[in-house]
């Protein structure tokens, strides 16, 4: 018996401001019928404050307790020690909430997140950082983000500029690795068989799941299409067009 599903939210509930078409209501309808609506997502640039009131706006309801960041799920991985970040405010409130302390002076770790004011400059310090010993950790990495007008790079494309001038590849927090859903799943207190993870990417949604032992439905409004399930190892259990569709099987 399914009793939450977890939600992404780029390309699964919205597309930059904009709902995904049915997206409100088939959350109302779980709501109503008594399942739990969680929604976790790799992006790390927005709080989960910012997260809660646009879905509100949509007409979800939803706590900011409802919604898991990669920068959260970053910080509760590290715990304690010094930082220097590539990010924006989604990335530093969670660390700083955490007591870490920020610094370019031999930090404990370099954490990389989605930042729109990246630079050479932040991509030199990062690598140097790592070079002299400093763990890098990526909150996730999405090549890229499926908006309005379009695709536009993701974290992963700024890990990747990282991985490479630096020669380490980092350790990742958010999805396709499990560790998140992990995080969602002791939130929920839920075992992994008792949750759909529902999302719009192969790559992270539907692999993460797969890894945690989650029902997966992939939703055909972002980033993969039918062609790639086709040819992914990343099977989900379902693939559905729209709310619609899902909404006649879950």
């Amino acid at each position: 018996m399914t009793k939450a599903i977890i939600f992404d939210l780029d390309g699964t509930v919205f597309r930059g401001d904009e709902e995904v078409p049915g997206a409100s209501a088939f959350v109302k309808q779980q709501q109503h019928n008594g399942v739990r609506c969680f929604f976790v997502t790799n992006r790390s640039n927005r709080t989960s404050s910012v997260i809660c009131e646009q879905l509100q706006g949509y007409g979800i309801s939803c706590r900011e307790d409802d919604i898991l960041t990669s920068s959260q799920a970053t910080a509760a991985y590290i715990k304690t020690g010094s930082v220097f970040y590539i990010g924006e405010d989604g990335l530093r409130q969670p660390l700083e909430e955490a007591g870490l302390t920020f610094t370019q002076d031999s930090p404990d770790y370099v954490v990389v997140g989605f930042d729109r004011l990246f630079t050479y400059d932040k991509m030199a310090t990062a690598c140097q950082l790592i070079d002299a010993g400093a763990t890098f950790i990526a909150t996730n990495p999405d090549k890229c983000l499926k908006m309005v007008n379009g695709l536009t790079p993701g974290t992963g494309a700024i890990v990747a500029a990282v991985a490479a001038g630096s020669e380490v590849d980092p350790v990742v927090i958010g999805k396709p690795e499990r560790l998140i859903f992990d995080m969602a799943l002791a939130r929920l207190e839920l075992q992994a068989s008792e949750v759909i993870a529902l999302g719009d990417n192969l790559e992270t949604d539907v692999l993460a799941g797969n890894r945690v032992g989650m029902p997966t439905a992939l939703i055909l409004t972002g980033v993969s299409t039918r062609a790639q399930v086709a040819e992914s190892s990343a099977q989900p259990t379902w693939v559905v067009e729209d709310y619609q569709e899902l909404a006649a099987i879950v």
